[in-house]
C-alpha cells in the first residue's frame, strides 16, 4: 500500500469510527493505517476524527423498532 492510500484509509476510518488512526511505516517498510501503533514503527501522520461530531450513534426513526 502506498503512503497516500494508507492516509486515505486512516482518514476514512477516523471519520467512520470517531477515533484517532495513525499512518505508520512498519519495520519492513510497509505503509499502514492503524489504531494502535507498535513500538517498532515510524508514525508518519496522526488522523483525528472530525471535531464537532456527535459521538452517539445516529438512528433513523423508521429503522428503530419499538419493543413489544
Amino acid at each position: 500500500m502506498t503512503k497516500e492510500r494508507a492516509r486515505h484509509y486512516a482518514k476514512a476510518l477516523a471519520q467512520g469510527m470517531g477515533i484517532t488512526f495513525y499512518v505508520v511505516r512498519s519495520r519492513e517498510g510497509r505503509f499502514l493505517a492503524v489504531q494502535i501503533p507498535s513500538d517498532d514503527c515510524e508514525i508518519l501522520a496522526t488522523i483525528a476524527p472530525p471535531s464537532g461530531r456527535d459521538k452517539r450513534p445516529q438512528f433513523r426513526r423508521e429503522h428503530v423498532r419499538k419493543a413489544a
